[in-house]
């Protein structure tokens, strides 16, 4: 197996796992909460796409690609119709300070990780 094959591999199991975590993402119990894992979810496809390699138009990976596109796309529907029915923060401080720290967590870790991808990339070329 080659490290292209195997980057493939990998990206493809982290797109379809990204996309089943924003499918999930509309069974949150507040806003915040889904905008938490949807952050996550979509930090996941962005990211593979700038690490990985598609292979051209004929490779298996851009189909893979597009089924879980697809599977963004039905999470963003599902997400907009639970919205207006979510509180934006939970009744209780405990929950209400777990959530405020993942969705903090999940947003320092996405512009870190972006960071250390575009950076270098943009210096390189």
């Amino acid at each position: 197996m080659n490290p292209e094959l195997i980057s493939q591999i990998a990206s493809a199991v982290v797109v379809a796992w990204g996309s089943f975590a924003a499918i999930r993402a509309a069974r949150a119990t507040t806003r915040t909460l889904l905008l938490s894992n949807l952050l996550v979810a979509a930090a996941m496809l962005l990211l593979v796409r700038l690490i990985s390699d598609f292979g051209g138009w004929n490779s298996w990976f851009l189909y893979v690609w597009l089924l879980s596109l697809g599977g963004y796309v039905i999470a963003v529907y599902l997400a907009a119709t639970a919205w207006p029915n979510l509180p934006w923060r939970a009744a209780n401080d405990r929950t209400r300070q777990s959530e405020i720290t993942n969705l903090s967590i999940s947003s320092v870790l996405t512009l870190a990780a972006s960071g250390a991808l575009v950076v270098p990339g943009l210096l390189l070329s």
